[in-house]
């Protein structure tokens, strides 16, 4: 049987790459979107919805029923703050795509895989998870925190059916929206606190996620894929 694997935020970024990597691996890819439509490389079906409505997950996750691998890669941008947004309702947005969508996708994914006695959850955390963030970033980093211990917690519940969840914590990643705002100064500047000295492509984060779908004897961790800037965290 074909394998399937849900990357929610498939629409743009590391999630459509994602969804083409999977793709180009064999597996029917279900890709999740919100706003924009996402893009097909293969076997597969658009599933547009919110994350963090919880009849809306419970519709997606009706119909999709068998499932080898879910990706919760969703997530608010923390560079898009509109002027005007209030301290709570900045956080109220992070949080309940990242950390509520995560936490609703890993109930719903793993009442399938108890069944199926055998799955694989990836929550796509950050290492703002770890590391101080600027001020706009603060609600992100929280969120992002909040997935690991979801995983944790997740992992320990799922084990004993089967099911393995794992955290990838990337550090700067070259995705369209980063390339597109960051200035070739703040570019070296950043790659310079690098201790590889440059920015990961969208084919080594996709190969680490694709690590973390494929082991069969890893759950409850968090892969560091960020160049070396958590080496003394």
């Amino acid at each position: 049987m074909q394998k399937t694997v849900f990357i929610t935020g498939a629409s743009q970024g590391l999630g459509l790459e994602l969804s083409r990597y999977f793709s180009n691996h064999g597996y029917f890819v279900y890709a999740g979107c919100f706003s924009k439509d996402a893009e097909l490389f293969g076997p597969g079906k658009v599933m547009r919805g919110d994350v963090s409505d919880e009849a809306d997950v419970r519709r997606m996750f009706v119909e999709i029923q068998h499932l080898d691998v879910l990706i919760n890669n969703a997530r608010f941008d923390p560079s898009k703050r509109k002027a005007g947004t209030s301290e709570s309702a900045w956080w109220d947005m992070n949080l309940s795509v990242s950390l509520k969508g995560t936490f609703l996708c890993c109930v719903a994914a793993l009442e399938l895989m108890k069944k199926q006695k055998a799955g694989a959850i990836i929550n796509v955390s950050s290492i703002r998870a770890v590391i101080p963030n600027d001020w706009n970033r603060i609600p992100y980093g929280a969120a992002k925190a909040g997935q690991v211990s979801l995983t944790r917690s997740f992992a320990k519940e799922a084990g004993s059916y089967n099911v393995r969840v794992n955290a990838f914590l990337p550090g700067a990643i070259a995705t369209e929206n980063l390339m597109a705002r960051i200035t070739p100064e703040r570019s070296e500047e950043v790659c310079r606190e690098i201790p590889l000295r440059r920015i990961g492509s969208m084919e080594e984060m996709c190969h680490a996620v694709w690590f973390l779908a494929e082991n069969t004897y890893m759950t409850g961790a968090c892969l560091n894929c960020s160049g070396g800037l958590l080496i003394d965290a």
